[in-house]
C-alpha cells in the first residue's frame, strides 16, 4: 500500500483505517515543526519502506515520522509497504536501492534476528544499510484470558510444568522476538515444555486469545494495552528490566521467575550502505525531532513505548549485538528456517 504526503496542501492520502491503532495515530500525527529543507538532507522524494501490512505498530511508526518528516522538511514522503518473507522482501528492496538518502527502511528486531533464522538472505543486517534513528522500543508481554485459571505468571510456570507440552502458547510468527523471549525463559526455568503456536501477525494469535483456544500468547505490549487495561486479557509478565508505565501494575519477568531477564522489541529506520555520512546524520535529525513532538510521541508513550531517538553510531552498536545474541539463541532452540 502506497500513501503519500504532500507538503505544500498538507493533505494525507487516504489509507486503510481498520486497525484501531492506526487510526489513532493518523489522527494526531500532524506536528507543529518548523519547515524548510535542509543542506544535509535528501533532495526528492523521500520514500518510506514498511516491510509489514498496513496497521501494524512498524506500519504507524512509519507513517506519523513520515508525515512529521514531510512537514519539517517541506518534501514530499511516500510510505510503502512491502510486506512478505518475514520482512525479508521488505528490507531487501531497501538495502538494493540508490544509497542517496531518499529510501528509508522502518525496521524491526526481525532484521537482526533473520540473519540466523533465513540461511540464505539477499542482504546483511549490519553490512547492508547505514543505521540512522532507534526509534522505540517496548518489551514483550507475557498474557492469558481470564477463563483460563492462571492468575499469576507463576501459574503459568506451574501449569507447564504439570502438561509438559501442552500448554498451548500463541506467538505472532516462527522466530519473531516473542518467540525467543519464550524459549529463553524456557530454558532459565530448566527446560520448561509449551506447545509454540506461530501465527501470521498478533491480531489473529490475539483472537485466538480471547475466544480461549490458546492458553497464554508473547505479544509486544502496545499491540494488546487497551485489551488488558479493559480486563478482556490479562498481562502475567513484561520482558523488559523494568514494569511498563502503559501497565505498571504487571510485573517483570526478572522480578518473579526470570532474575536479570532483560529482552526488548525494537523499531528503527537505516538507509543503503554507502549513503553519505551527512545525509544520515541530516535524517536523523529531522526523524528524532519528529519522535520527540508530543504529537507523534504521547500515543506511543499511552500504548507502551519507549521513545529512544537514538543516533546512527547506538543503533548500529545495538543491530550489532542483537545479531550475535539471538544467532545463539535461534541455533539451541532450532528455529533455522529452509
Amino acid at each position: 500500500m502506497l500513501e503519500r504526503f504532500d507538503p505544500v496542501t498538507a493533505e494525507i492520502a487516504p489509507v486503510d483505517r481498520r486497525a484501531a491503532l492506526a487510526a489513532l495515530i493518523a489522527a494526531v500525527a500532524a506536528p507543529a515543526l518548523i519547515r524548510g529543507a535542509r543542506a544535509d538532507t535528501p533532495k526528492g522524494t523521500i520514500r518510506f519502506v514498511v516491510p509489514f501490512a498496513p496497521g501494524g505498530s512498524v506500519d504507524v511508526l512509519g507513517r506519523a515520522v513520515a508525515k512529521a518528516v514531510g512537514i519539517s522538511l517541506n518534501q514530499t514522503t511516500v510510505v510503502e509497504n512491502v510486506a512478505g518473507g518475514s520482512t525479508n522482501l521488505g528490507s531487501e528492496r531497501v538495502a538494493r536501492s540508490a544509497p542517496d538518502g531518499l529510501t528509508v527502511l522502518v525496521a524491526s528486531d526481525s532484521l537482526a534476528i533473520n540473519k540466523s533464522l533465513f540461511p540464505r538472505l539477499g542482504f546483511d543486517p549490519v553490512s547492508s544499510f547505514e543505521p540512522v534513528t532507534l526509534a522505540i522500543t517496548a518489551p514483550q508481554l507475557l498474557l492469558t484470558h481470564p477463563g483460563s485459571g492462571i492468575l499469576r505468571v507463576e501459574d503459568y510456570v506451574a501449569a507447564a510444568r504439570a502438561r509438559p507440552g501442552a500448554v498451548k502458547v500463541g506467538l505472532p510468527g516462527h522466530g519473531v522476538i516473542g518467540h525467543l523471549a519464550s524459549e529463553i525463559v524456557n530454558r532459565r526455568l530448566g527446560g520448561l515444555s509449551v506447545n509454540h503456536i506461530p501465527y501470521n501477525g498478533g491480531a489473529p494469535a490475539s483472537r485466538d486469545l480471547l475466544g480461549g483456544h490458546l492458553d497464554a500468547l508473547y505479544i509486544t505490549l502496545p499491540a494488546v494495552t487497551s485489551q488488558v487495561r479493559e480486563g478482556g486479557l490479562k498481562g502475567l509478565a513484561v520482558s523488559s528490566a523494568r514494569r511498563s508505565k502503559a501497565l505498571p501494575d504487571v510485573p517483570t519477568l526478572a522480578e518473579t521467575i526470570a532474575p536479570g531477564l532483560d529482552v526488548v522489541s525494537w523499531q528503527g529506520f537505516l538507509v543503503p550502505a554507502g549513503t553519505p555520512k551527512p545525509l544520515v546524520q541530516g535524517l536523523h535529525a529531522a526523524i528524532a525531532s519528529a519522535l520527540r513532538d508530543p504529537s507523534v510521541a504521547a500515543p506511543l508513550e499511552a500504548l507502551g513505548f519507549d521513545i529512544l531517538a537514538e543516533g546512527p553510531d547506538h543503533f548500529a552498536g545495538l543491530i550489532r549485538r542483537d545479531v550475535r545474541a539471538f544467532a545463539e539463541i535461534v541455533q539451541q532452540a532450532g528455529l533455522v528456517r529452509s
